[in-house]
């Protein structure tokens, strides 16, 4: 047995409950341990007036030591609030009778966290609520890792069938080559679309997927699709009452993005299902 791990990320965040419920689902399919991952990254935005240089020395040491205490003490009611979210969560996943599970609380950038663990992560799992103000900064994860993720934005439901946009881009085939090598989800069935206003060059690309997952024995149904990509995609998905979107995530173009939005920003924003990326 693989000696790689679900992870989960463990915060306060509304989809959560439903993170953990994926993973006990996917850890269960693959027979893999959870590892449940609290971060702290701390970072004091203090209440109190600020440090400027129109209060006298003594008032700003005396403000500075409030301001020491306060930070310390925010910190701490953190890391409690963290070690409880752990505690009832893996009461959570052992209820669900997964026993191999491990718990894990650090500190620091949350990015740099889930890299110094990508190496025993097979897939790592993280809650995202587009609504709330305060989510974490998702696509600087995203880019961070090179390990498969399944962005949870809706509560769970079983995963019967899965749907692939396949572009024939670096990171599309990377998403082939995993779902082929060491599928996160073995024995559902796939759809394979490509949206494309040239219809001779969409259906190559579908022949091309559809012959990839052949070498590997898995059947395939394949779509050709026309005009708006985001728009088709998750129209087809719904028709289909598919379950889950598979896609490559993100160029290494930052500056493009920033100029023309990426697809991977736009598909977060507009699906009402969950997003299993890959870098």
């Amino acid at each position: 047995m693989s000696s790689k791990k679900v992870l989960i990320c463990i915060d306060d965040s509304s989809f959560c409950k439903a993170a953990c419920d994926y993973g006990v689902y996917i850890s269960k399919l693959l027979n893999l341990p959870l590892l449940l991952l609290n971060v702290i990254d701390h970072q004091h935005i203090s209440k109190k007036v600020d440090l400027s240089g129109s209060i006298g020395l003594g008032s700003r040491e005396n403000l500075l030591e409030e301001l020491t205490v306060e930070e310390q003490q925010e910190s701490k009611e953190l890391i409690k609030n963290g070690k409880n979210l752990l505690k009832t969560f893996t009461e959570y996943v052992k209820n669900q009778g997964i026993q191999n599970h491990f718990s894990l609380q650090r500190h620091g950038n949350f990015e740099e966290n889930l890299e110094d663990l990508e190496k025993e992560t097979h897939l790592a799992i993280i809650g995202f609520d587009k609504t709330s103000s305060n989510h974490k900064n998702i696509e600087d994860i995203i880019r961070a890792l090179n390990i498969p993720i399944l962005l949870v934005n809706a509560e769970f439901t079983s995963i019967k069938s899965i749907l692939m946009a396949y572009d024939g881009s670096d990171f599309a085939n990377k998403a082939i080559n995993i779902a082929t090598k060491e599928p996160i989800f073995p024995n559902m069935a796939r759809h394979i679309v490509n949206v494309n206003k040239d219809k001779d060059s969409s259906q190559k690309l579908l022949k091309e997927a559809k012959n990839l997952f052949a070498k590997a024995n898995f059947e395939v149904q394949t779509a050709s699709l026309e005009g708006d990509k985001i728009d088709e995609i998750l129209k087809y998905q719904e028709e289909n009452s598919i379950d889950i979107v598979a896609m490559g995530a993100y160029s290494h173009n930052r500056l493009k993005s920033v100029i023309f939005g990426s697809f991977t920003s736009k598909m977060l924003e507009k699906s009402k299902k969950p997003l299993l990326l890959f870098r």
